[in-house]
């Protein structure tokens, strides 16, 4: 596997990595390199090879130089045990990553991307403008050579997949849709059971990246309202934040202190992803609040089914994405912006647990009908069909 990420806090490729092993089978990752990890070493019987190149924030062209330094650089190896992999999984971003298994491909080998998000719709995010904007070709471009180069492509959601076929990038036969699963081996409520946070206080949970389209500001700014109807409430932060970066959130303690509740926002250090589950057991609710854009309606945050695995209710922006997936009595949803309507959510699920008690069960039934057994069985039955033989599955997990 090819990942252009650091592969301890990549839940996706993990997920794969691990199912795989579990079902016998030898995995390598080429992934970055973290501070204080070694360079290589076995985690839970993958072999993870950490490259020479760690991640850091910054413009357009920080960006490309890491994606493409990190291709030439897996590409490389690649080429070099070009004949010892029966199959290469590449994870996108970027698209073009793919491309470091070029002299696999040659030799016949099956060469997957795995989209986790579709890139056009990512960058027309990121600066606030349309797939048809002139800036975006070149994005759409990568994106339609390297899903057709690759032997087939996996989609984090049936909405991405969709959305590449209408575009012509893949064909209906040569992709599936691998959703976002949560690992119920890790986030088992059974092992992490709900206890809530310390009496008296009401602890809004925000987990991932800080910046403007995560909308974690909207967390901040419904403390004014929600704190004259619930006494002890806070905001809690675990931030996932790159080297050198830093300018979103200081952005948010900034607005926490003009608001005047500096004193009910929490920033705590990036949670290991063993750690994550006993830390939302200790939570009043999980947020997920992007303002709402092009890529964000189609984008589902794994945190929201890691939430709902360990019974934690979920208020979130409502995006097509969310409607498709959850039934209305299952997640707590409102209009990207509306503050009352987020307060209002926030001091129903405070007043009433009876209500609490019920979405959290309802909401069990996303994590039943998207166990990531099924998923990965999915996966499977693609790598049978392109490698022609039977490919040994992972036992039942969870």
């Amino acid at each position: 596997m090819v990942v252009h990420a650091y592969y301890e806090g990549d839940a996706r490729v993990r997920r794969y990595a691990e199912s795989l092993v579990a079902g016998g089978h030898s995995v390598e990752v080429l992934a970055l390199h973290a501070k204080d990890k070694p360079k290589r070493e076995v985690l839970r019987g993958v072999d993870v090879h950490r490259l020479p190149l760690s991640r850091r924030r910054g413009g357009t062209l920080r960006y490309l130089f890491e994606y493409v330094w990190f291709t030439l650089l897996c590409g490389f190896l690649l080429t070099w045990r070009a004949r010892r992999y029966d199959v290469v999984h590449v994870h996108n971003m970027p698209d073009f990553l793919v491309f470091a298994a070029l002299l696999p491909r040659l030799f016949g080998r099956v060469v997957l991307l795995d989209v986790h998000d579709l890139m056009p719709e990512v960058y027309c995010s990121k600066f606030k403008t349309s797939v048809r904007h002139p800036g975006i070709w070149p994005i759409r471009l990568q994106e339609w050579v390297s899903h057709r180069f690759a032997s087939a492509c996996c989609f984090a959601t049936e909405r991405f997949r969709r959305g590449a076929i209408e575009r012509g990038t893949v064909r209906e036969t040569r992709s599936i849709a691998v959703m976002n699963a949560a690992d119920t081996t890790l986030f088992d409520r059974h092992k992490h059971p709900w206890r809530g946070p310390a009496p008296g206080e009401f602890v809004m949970l925000y987990l991932g990246t800080v910046s403007h389209r995560h909308g974690v500001d909207q967390c901040v700014r419904v403390l004014p309202l929600a704190k004259q109807r619930i006494p002890g409430i806070k905001l809690v932060i675990h931030a996932k934040l790159s080297e050198a970066e830093g300018k979103p959130m200081q952005e948010l303690q900034d607005l926490a202190k003009e608001l005047g509740v500096g004193d009910l926002v929490d920033i705590r250090p990036p949670l290991p992803l063993q750690e994550v589950p006993a830390a939302m057991s200790r939570a009043s609710v999980g947020v997920f609040t992007p303002h709402l854009d092009v890529h964000i309606d189609m984008a589902l945050s794994l945190k929201v089914p890691e939430f709902v695995a360990m019974d934690v209710p979920v208020v979130a922006v409502r995006t097509s994405i969310m409607t498709s997936l959850f039934r209305e009595d299952e997640v707590a949803m409102f209009p990207d912006g509306d503050m009352q309507a987020f307060a209002d959510w926030l001091a129903r699920l405070h007043d009433d647990p009876v209500f609490r008690q019920q979405m959290v069960e309802k909401a069990r039934r996303f994590t039943r009908d998207h166990a990531w057994e099924n998923e990965f069985a999915g996966y499977v039955k693609l790598l049978e069909r392109l490698l022609s033989r039977p490919v040994a599955a992972a036992p039942a997990r969870g």
